[in-house]
């Protein structure tokens, strides 16, 4: 087994750039808007949940990972996707179950980041850096899937836009300085 590193494909770049400034933007608009309309709030949480699905399946396909890891981003990004579909078509019922639900996407994103931060090769900081926003995110759903009543749906919308415009902070950062992945091969001769 040889390590060897590997740079981001551009096209892989640019999608987390592009995508990380439309969440950032949603995310701000979200905390400075927080108290018009709650069904706004659901509906670009949704649409947030649908660009972190797809980052993490564009992550999963794109990046030569272990085949653990690979298949958990793509499952984790599908089934965050299938949360921001249901959030969408169903927005007076979703009012009703969204703690729960954009708690646990939210949950399953942070596992992703950690286990991401865990097998990555990369540099400490970096996989510190995965690792830290990870716990954030698992530490911030599971506090609110704990008090989903007392928390109240503006105080958790203004919670996770947070978390959000942290975890996007953290792709674009990571699409700008498109970081070099380490990855372990094993070369047959």
């Amino acid at each position: 087994m040889t390590l060897q590193t590997q740079d981001s494909p551009p096209w892989l770049r640019m999608l987390q750039i592009v995508i990380g400034g439309i969440s950032i933007v949603l995310s701000m608009f979200i905390l400075a808007y927080i108290g018009p309309t709650i069904l706004t709030t659901i509906l670009i949480l949704s649409v947030i949940l649908l660009v972190i699905g797809i980052e993490r399946i564009a992550v999963g396909i794109a990046m030569p990972s272990p085949r653990g890891s690979r298949f958990a981003n793509i499952g984790i990004g599908m089934l965050v996707i299938a949360f921001s579909i249901v959030l969408m078509q169903f927005p007076v019922f979703t009012s009703a179950v969204l703690v729960v639900l954009v708690a646990i996407a939210l949950l399953l994103n942070g596992i992703a980041r950690v286990i991401h931060g865990m097998s990555s090769k990369a540099a400490g900081s970096y996989r510190a850096f995965l690792i830290g926003v990870g716990v954030l995110s698992i530490a911030v759903s599971i506090l609110v899937i704990a008090h989903p009543i007392s928390l109240g749906l503006v105080l958790f919308a203004l919670m996770i836009s947070i978390a959000f415009l942290i975890t996007r902070i953290e792709m674009m950062a990571l699409g700008i300085s498109g970081r070099e992945r380490s990855i372990t091969r094993s070369i047959s001769k």
